[in-house]
């Protein structure tokens, strides 16, 4: 039995002398599931557990009386209705006919490494049509990332085929070109290099399957919500210009199992968003909001982007964000260049 499974590994897991909390059948709000972390935090590293209280109340602000926070990847679960006879197709609402749920839907895609989050509320045919549609740009995307950190997906480990290179993990990391010409003709530091993908993509789809997976994973009756939205992913709404989408690098809490947060407003205060998202693959790490939900603000004007920003403490207080435009619904050659230091630390590149 998977729950069972799921028990002998959580012990498993544990390190020696490490404390936990045994909860049977307590659902908690996430408020009081950061108190008893930093309450076990504080345990372990023998630590005082009201200064700790005092930091994550500080990183955090009031954003838990604003907003109702889940986390997934952490875990296997199964999102929506197990009946396949009851189900209801969160994307198309059972127009795509036939309509079956015979596959197995990631509720976050299984080519970025996804294992643990699957939605029993996506047809065959939708999953078809975004395997097809928009799925493809954001796996582009992020393939140097998942070949250099060796993640798994269906099928196991992937190269990243370009144009003019290929790069491939077994082992070690190795870069070559198709030919002389593509190569660089000097090897001297910085060492930059230009790797030419083979499939053109739009950034729009980059961001629409973000909100796919945010709508994958939010309990069923917050959809009526995001009506616009599904039509937006599914190509029958137009978007000329979108919200901008904070992106940075962070080892802090590197994973190779992609997790998903979600973030949806609990109060009546619509100078902040109704939804945001925060997805982490590997390094990478993205803060976005879902567009066009019902009584919504656009939040295009500089000033509400910013105001929305002032009130995620935690992330505005780090460092190296980039605020990318994915508006663009035209597809592009996609294009890396890369650039290779020397690292003064040791005798290796970074």
């Amino acid at each position: 039995m998977p729950p069972i499974n799921a028990v002998s590994a959580f012990f498993r897991k544990l390190k020696a002398d490490e404390h936990f909390y045994f909860l049977p059948n307590l659902k908690l709000e996430t408020n009081d599931n950061l108190k008893l972390y930093d309450h076990l935090r504080a345990i372990d590293e023998g630590k005082d557990v009201e200064e700790i209280q005092k930091r994550t109340s500080e990183l955090f602000g009031d954003l838990l009386t604003r907003y109702t926070i889940a986390a997934f990847g952490h875990k296997r679960v199964y999102i929506g209705e197990k009946d396949k006879t009851k189900r209801v197709c969160r994307f198309c609402n059972n127009v795509r006919k036939p309509t079956e749920y015979e596959s197995e839907a990631h509720a976050i895609s299984e080519a970025l490494g996804n294992k643990t989050v699957i939605l029993n509320e996506e047809c065959d045919k939708c999953n078809n049509h975004f395997s097809r549609t928009i799925e493809p740009d954001i796996i582009q995307y992020l393939s140097l990332f998942r070949t250099f950190y060796d993640v798994k997906g269906k099928g196991g480990s992937k190269k990243f085929k370009g144009d003019n290179f290929e790069l491939k993990n077994e082992e070690n990391v190795m870069l070559s070109f198709h030919s002389v010409e593509d190569s660089p003709k000097e090897f001297s530091m910085p060492y930059k290099v230009k790797l030419e993908a083979k499939e053109p993509l739009a950034v729009q789809n980059i961001y629409k399957s973000l909100c796919k997976y945010f709508l994958s994973v939010i309990d069923s009756n917050q959809l009526s919500n995001f009506a616009k939205t599904i039509k937006w992913i599914n190509g029958d709404k137009e978007a000329e210009r979108l919200p901008l989408v904070g992106e940075m690098i962070s080892y802090h809490s590197f994973s190779k199992q992609p997790k998903l947060v979600t973030y949806l407003r609990k109060i009546e205060d619509k100078s902040i968003p109704f939804a945001v998202g925060e997805f982490h693959f590997t390094c990478k790490i993205f803060v976005f909001i879902i567009p066009f939900a019902s009584n919504d603000k656009d939040f295009l004007d500089k000033t509400d982007f910013d105001h929305f920003w002032e009130t995620f403490q935690y992330f505005k207080k780090s460092k190296g964000w980039a605020f990318m435009d994915y508006s663009n619904n035209v597809k592009k050659k996609f294009i890396l260049n890369l650039s290779f230091n020397k690292n003064d630390k040791s005798d290796t590149t970074e």
